[in-house]
């Protein structure tokens, strides 16, 4: 765990290029971490990537969209970079597990059935 932290502190972007996430466990220490994310916009990464907001996506088939979303991350602005990695924290924040158990508990209580009278 120790090294992982030290080679997310690291890391300029994180890049996600799987198109099977259903809920990406790295994507989301990467954004608690404070990185963009570059992610394939595929299942349910677009949930936690915002276009242009703490990150970008990209086209899974298309490996230039990649290498241009990932240029277009190294090469912004400081100001830019901190904009992205506050959007990453603000997001990943919304799928904390205090918030997860809520919308469960939230969720059976709208569906459980009605106890006769």
């Amino acid at each position: 765990d120790e090294a992982l932290r030290h080679l997310y502190s690291d890391a300029a972007v994180f890049v996600m290029p799987s198109i099977a996430e259903l809920q990406s466990i790295a994507t989301m220490e990467a954004m608690a971490s404070g990185l963009p994310v570059i992610a394939a916009d595929a299942m349910a990464l677009p949930h936690l990537v915002h276009d242009g907001d703490n990150g970008y996506l990209f086209h899974p088939s298309d490996p230039d969209d990649l290498a241009q979303k990932l240029l277009k991350v190294l090469t912004a602005p400081e100001a830019e970079r901190e904009r992205m990695q506050r959007a990453s924290l603000r997001l990943v924040s919304r799928h904390a597990l205090d918030h997860t158990l809520d919308a469960f508990e939230s969720l059976y209580r709208g569906v459980r059935p009605s106890l006769p009278d």
